[in-house]
Parts: structure tokens; sequence; C-alpha cells
């Protein structure tokens, strides 16, 4: 049962948890920083034999880059209380994760927030829904223009060139003026810890988390239909695997995966960022529902998030299980 003591979300919240756990159990154990323009740092955790990770066949990578999709932290840092110290974060049992038989075969990183900068500008730790209707929302995450309306969507802007009324949390500054989109910028924080990971411990997975104002969804790799049949298969293997999940949880997911954006500029976007880099590591984008349904206006409560964020990551977690 979710409390909300199991919540945490903003940068001060969660990342003092990683700091103990990485002191109380080194053997098992590594932190990773990297700071951030203006004083922020993202932080991760790797859990796992560092020394021997060529030795775990499973090796995943689980990130979260948007500063206004909170859900997918919360859930992540509350895995980890369970994979460390056998209890959730309100200190409750764990009774569902596989904790000694999963560390003993995989080496699992998890990056629960890669622009803390954008996160601590969040007026709220969980958008619900009371309080914001879809576009206020959407103007807190993408910013407010200079005439009021939402702010545009960019990897890369700056600051001179739109003046805007008031920046968005999703956005990362990396120099005075000059903002990026994490997941879009090669020059973002998120960028740059992938790469320094992928290159000590050569992921096969990445989950990629986030949220958006629909049914939960899993969606494909920009470079989806340029793999090869068998990865293809994996990769839509993977997707089932969190769509029956949720469905089993009680929520009502997209009944097939798909290639977001596609046909448009921000596909692309997508494929530039991840041309040529960690090749091997299949990759999947989950989907939990954040704010108000678009098409009913419901609120998504609390509980809902963080049971389906943390749906998709144990389901994925779980391939670690698989012989």
């Amino acid at each position: 049962m979710f409390t909300s003591l199991c919540w945490v979300s903003h940068p001060h919240e969660w990342q003092p948890l990683f700091r103990r756990w990485a002191a109380a159990y080194p053997e098992r154990t590594t932190l990773h920083r990297w700071e951030q323009y203006g004083g922020s740092a993202v932080v991760g955790l790797t859990l796992g034999s560092a020394a021997r990770w060529e030795e775990a066949a499973f090796r995943l990578l689980v990130t979260v880059p948007h500063g206004h999709e909170p859900a997918p932290t919360a859930a992540i840092v509350d895995v980890a209380a369970q994979l460390l110290t056998r209890t959730h974060l309100d200190g409750r049992p764990s009774t569902t994760v596989p904790r000694d038989l999963l560390l003993s075969r995989s080496l699992i990183t998890f990056l629960p927030d890669t622009n803390s900068q954008g996160r601590s500008r969040s007026p709220e730790r969980c958008w619900d829904g009371h309080g914001y209707d879809n576009d206020a929302f959407l103007k807190w995450a993408f910013g407010v223009a200079g005439d009021g309306s939402r702010f545009g969507r960019y990897p890369e802007w700056r600051h001179a060139d739109h003046d805007p009324e008031r920046v968005g949390i999703v956005y990362e500054e990396i120099e005075r003026g000059l903002y990026v989109e994490p997941n879009t910028s090669r020059r973002s924080t998120h960028s740059m810890a992938i790469d320094e990971l992928f290159e000590r411990y050569r992921y096969t997975h990445m989950l990629d988390m986030h949220q958006h104002e629909g049914d939960e969804a899993a969606l494909l790799p920009s470079n989806y239909e340029d793999s090869g049949a068998a990865v293809q298969a994996e990769i839509d293997g993977w997707a089932r695997i969190l769509i029956d999940a949720w469905a089993a949880a009680g929520a009502e997911p997209r009944p097939e995966p798909a290639v977001p954006y596609r046909g448009q500029p921000r596909h692309e976007f997508f494929r530039d960022f991840w041309a040529g880099r960690c090749p091997g590591m299949k990759r999947l984008v989950s989907e939990v529902r954040n704010n108000r349904h678009v098409r009913t206006g419901a609120h998504t409560p609390m509980q809902h998030q963080f049971t389906m964020a943390q749906t998709a990551l144990s389901a994925t977690l779980g391939l670690g299980l698989v012989d």
C-alpha cells in the first residue's frame, strides 16, 4: 500500500538518501555526481559490484530528464531503498523486490533527476491536477513567452533571443542565458552523464522514465526502425511486459507501443541526440499519467502516479531475473 512518505521528488528530499546509502553500503553502491551551472548537482547511484560490472549480464540505466515529471523520481528512490534496506521509504518491509537475486545478477544505475536545477524551481512536489489545469501546468513545464502564451520547445535557446516571462522547469541553464532541454541537447548534464556512465558500464538496457497527460504508454526508441528484427523483437517484448503490468495494476495503458513524434521535427531531435552513441544498448521510454487527463480532465492522484511509475520500473527490473 502506498503512503505519501514514499514520495520524494525534489533534490533536497532524496539526494541526501543517496549519499547516506553510498556511505552505508560501499560494497554494493557507487555514488555519481555532476555539477550544474548555478550550483545544483545531478546525483546518481549504481547498485551492484562496480569492480565486476562485466560479469552482470543485465546492466540497466534508469533516467528521469524532465523537471515537471516527478513521479518516476519518487518511484526510483523508493525502489533503491527496497534494494538496499529491504524497506520502503515509509519503513514498511519490502515484499515485492527480489533484492538478493537481482543484485547478484545485475548492475543498475539510478539517475532519478538529471536536471536538478529545473526540478528545484518547481512549485509542486506532485502535479495531481489540483490548482492547475493542463495549460497552467504546461506553462510551468515549458515556460511563459513574453506575450503570455506557452513558451516553445527547443533543444537549445538563448534568453536574449526570446526574452520569456518565465523559464520553464524542463530547461537546464548550462551557461548564463543559454538553456537546453536535457533529452534533446547533447550539451545537457543528462547527456554528459549518459556518455560517462555508458563508457564505464556498457549498459545492456536503458529505461527513460517520463510522464504525460494521457494514458500509460511504452514508447519505442527513435531509431527503432533502423534496428534489426531480433533487437526489435526484444524491445517489443519489453514494451509488452510494461503494458501488461500497468493493466494488471489497474491502469488503461495504450494497447501497443509506438515511436513517438514520428514524422515531426521532435523525432529528428531524438534521432540526432542518439546518433552514434551507446552501441548495443536497448532503450525504452515509459510514460505515466501526470496532472489532468488530456481527454477526460480527471485529476491524477499521487498514488496512481507513484504506483504506475514503480510498476514500469519493477517490470523492467524483472528482465534481470530471466535466464
